[in-house]
């Protein structure tokens, strides 16, 4: 699991560079660069509650304690809102649609870089 997840940040690392390189070099595309940079920075960060939150239920598994959690949701969905709020308030700096399009693409980088990590396995 770690190998996977460290294959993702750093691809999510060098997606969020290419933004500022669009950022930087093309002033037409500033806003959905930032935007999308909004959004890959809530999806890093909902990639690692996540990850606390298997690593807490797989602790309770295998030692049995009789506290309740739930699966973290309400805090990643808090975080996609506040994306949405940011982008809502500050529309001449952040692009809505590219900040909720990059909200949801660390899922998608954690399952390609699982399929290399297991196709090499096999």
């Amino acid at each position: 699991m770690d190998k996977i997840m460290n294959t993702a940040v750093r691809s999510l690392l060098f997606a969020m560079g290419a933004c500022l390189l669009v950022w930087a070099l093309m002033p037409n595309w500033r806003t959905v660069a930032l935007g999308l940079l909004l959004g890959l920075a809530a999806s890093f960060m909902n990639a690692f509650l996540l990850r606390r939150r298997v690593e807490m239920i797989t602790l309770k598994a295998a030692g049995g304690t009789s506290r309740r959690m739930g699966m973290g949701l309400g805090s990643r969905i808090a975080m996609v809102l506040l994306v949405a709020m940011v982008a809502y308030r500050f529309p001449e700096d952040f692009s809505m649609p590219a900040a909720l399009i990059g909200c949801m693409v660390m899922p998608f980088i954690l399952l390609v870089a699982a399929y290399i990590h297991n196709r090499n396995k096999l």
